[in-house]
């Protein structure tokens, strides 16, 4: 599942509340397809002696990856953020959208151990402005999880955002450090344009450590 940027199609007014608070192919490489194989001869003899067993096993090959124990917030985020699609190299491996988080980095250096990785979800509680013909909206924490990510491929375990109900759509942030406070979260939120074919748009967090962030509106936000 891919994302698009999409043009905003209507602003909204904030009106929040205070909140409580390694380089190489990954795990889908290329495998060749396969050693030929030749047949002896069989007329060939043996007069050499088999060469002993050893006592020590080869090492099993490996897939390369990047150590991410002891990076602090910053250089962990620009990891993350680095990381490029196997699908496309101008789009990032790891990104969020309205169902949850996903990792595709099939042939892109992954991390070593799994990144633990903390994902805010918040309610938008939305309705028409007096003074405009945009929306006004509070904000209302509804939980914080953390969750690993990498280094398989595939949806994050526990990234699924609940759902909108009501007048209430649901922002959720992925990022690392501190908690998410009032004036980290957007001072404007967009909404799909009525020919999109996605019901969700990309959020802009302006903070250090946040990774991705996606806002879902109510199915009937409009009649709000």
């Amino acid at each position: 599942m891919r994302r698009l940027r999409l043009p905003a199609a209507v602003f909204l007014s904030l009106s929040a509340l205070a909140l409580a608070g390694c380089s190489g192919a990954g795990s889908g490489a290329d495998i060749g397809a396969g050693a030929s194989r030749s047949k002896a001869p069989s007329s060939a003899s043996s007069s050499s002696p088999a060469p002993a067993p050893s006592d020590t096993p080869a090492p099993s090959p490996t897939a390369p990856c990047t150590a991410t124990k002891g990076l602090d917030t910053a250089a962990l985020a620009g990891y993350l953020k680095g990381l490029r699609s196997s699908d496309r190299a101008d789009s990032e491996a790891l990104f969020m959208v309205d169902t949850g988080m996903y990792l595709r980095l099939v042939k892109t250096q992954p991390p070593c151990e799994p990144v633990p990785t903390r994902i805010g979800f918040f309610r938008v509680d939305m309705a028409h402005a007096t003074d405009s013909a945009g929306f006004k909206f509070s904000y209302a924490p509804i939980r914080t999880v953390t969750v690993a990510v990498g280094p398989r491929d595939g949806k994050v375990d526990g990234s699924t955002p609940p759902e909108p109900s009501g007048c209430g759509g649901v922002l959720s942030v992925a990022y690392l450090g501190r908690d998410l406070v009032e004036s980290d979260l957007p001072h404007t939120l967009q909404l799909p344009s009525a020919d999109s074919t996605l019901d969700w748009v990309l959020a802009d967090v302006e903070r250090d450590g946040v990774l991705d962030a996606v806002f879902k509106p109510p199915a009937g936000f409009r009649g709000c």
